[in-house]
């Protein structure tokens, strides 16, 4: 008994020796990973500047931007939740020693020890059902965690699509306005030319030269436009460092379903913010079991052995028989609970049902908006065709003296709006469909 016991409590602790280390090795902030600290460009072993590839920015970001990380660890306590509760349907042994001193005060003053040792088993045989449902509802809780994880991956994987399809665009759009603001100039210096010919009035050169004001301008409001997206695509990764990045020169997209009614049975079985809300239900509904158990009697083995006396050698004992446990009356607190998981039952219900709600008004969403993006690419392609040819006839009536600086002025602005709906729709459409990757549970482009 004396050698069994110390094995038996060397074991346990040899068990216990690794989840103790890793323990105290999460509460040193020195080892911290990339998530649980903000990476940086040197973590990633990228430059600050220069080309990015979209696809390579996701691949980062599922590993190193704290929300996904975050929804990894928090996945991680769920499993550990899962086996604390099956941990209560296998045997449990505890060890403990006393040494107790007595004394007692008379006609002279007395002191004796009382020595023990013992080693005790207890083992659930029957509850009626009731921890084997609080671990099918920590079961689902881990599922639904899981699908929360890769809910995160979607989020993050869609904000950097986003973030770099604005930058695309933002940058497409100083180049606009760089153009635009050479095209003014030009055209200052050709109207001073006139006038300083005598063949226009001082007006048209003062009117050239606000419109180049108004053009540097629209230049800076674009150039400032650009480096706020610039941090907002450092940030999706999960960076928080001033980049001078600039978009790829292609960007890969998931396929996507022919028609509407195709990506929403899609987004039923794969979107995994439903498919957690489904599993929610599911661990609500297990409690529910647990909580209606919980009125019955439970059923368990056991037994001890214990070592006791004054002196050695310790006398032993040994015991094993059955335990039935009930509670009839507690103050109506289990009732109480049953209702409790009841109502949480119905809210977890009401929950997956707003869940698929949002999910379809997204999708549809998307899809109504990539369909617009996509026509109103089309149109602005051809109104900036003819925004040019507009242009070269403004410009050919003016160079002769038949044309004024309003019309020619009218039509170069024309063509740098209709370049930056031009623009505009290349981006919304690529956003929309992006929304509609998330919307679908798809992470990488090869999905």
């Amino acid at each position: 008994m004396r050698s069994s016991l110390p094995a038996l409590v060397l074991l346990c602790l040899c068990c216990a020796c690794r989840a103790v280390q890793d323990a105290r090795r999460a509460q040193d902030p020195a080892t911290a990973v990339l998530g649980e600290r903000s990476a940086t460009i040197a973590d990633l072993g990228w430059s600050n500047s220069g080309p990015v590839l979209l696809d390579e920015l996701v691949k980062q970001a599922l590993l190193v931007h704290p929300a996904v990380v975050k929804a990894r660890y928090d996945a991680q306590a769920a499993e550990a939740r899962v086996r604390e509760v099956e941990g209560a349907l296998l045997p449990q042994t505890s060890v403990d020693a006393s040494v107790t001193y007595r004394g007692a005060r008379g006609s002279s003053v007395t002191a004796q020890h009382f020595d023990s040792l013992g080693f005790s088993l207890s083992w659930l045989l029957f509850d009626f059902g009731r921890n084997h449902a609080l671990a099918r509802n920590a079961a689902e809780s881990w599922h639904a965690a899981q699908l929360d994880l890769r809910s995160a991956e979607v989020d993050t994987a869609y904000n950097v699509r986003s973030a770099y399809f604005e930058l695309a665009k933002q940058q497409e759009l100083v180049v606009v306005a760089n153009e635009t603001v050479q095209q003014f100039q030009t055209r200052l210096e050709q109207v001073q030319g006139f006038v300083e010919a005598g063949t226009r009035i001082p007006y048209d050169a003062t009117k050239a030269e606000v419109d180049l004001e108004s053009a540097k301008l629209a230049q800076v409001k674009a150039l400032d436009a650009a480096l706020l997206a610039q941090a907002t695509l450092a940030q999706s990764i999960g960076l928080r460092e001033i980049v001078d990045w600039t978009p790829g020169t292609e960007a890969s997209l998931p396929e996507l379903p022919a028609d509407f009614d195709s990506a929403w049975e899609i987004a039923r079985t794969h979107q995994p913010a439903l498919a957690a809300a489904a599993a929610r239900e599911q661990a609500a509904s297990a409690l529910v079991d647990a909580r209606i158990a919980a009125l019955y009697p439970s059923l368990a083995l056991a037994g001890n052995v214990v070592e006791s006396g004054t002196g050695l050698p310790l006398g032993w004992s040994w015991s094993l028989g059955g335990v039935l446990s009930w509670v009839p009356f507690d103050g109506f607190e289990r009732l109480a609970t049953i209702d409790e998981s009841a109502a949480s039952l119905r809210s977890a219900r009401t929950q997956r049902t707003l869940v698929e709600q949002q999910v379809w008004l997204v999708l549809r969403t998307a899809w109504l908006a990539m369909e617009d993006a996509r026509k109103r690419l089309d149109l602005t392609t051809l109104a900036v065709q003819s925004a040019e040819q507009n242009l070269e006839l403004a410009q050919g009536r003016f160079d002769v003296g038949k044309g004024t600086s309003v019309e020619l002025t009218d039509a170069q602005q024309a063509l740098a709006l209709a370049r930056g709906d031009l623009v505009q729709a290349r981006a919304d459409e690529r956003s929309a469909r992006a929304l509609l990757a998330r919307s679908l549970g798809i992470v990488k482009a090869q999905e």
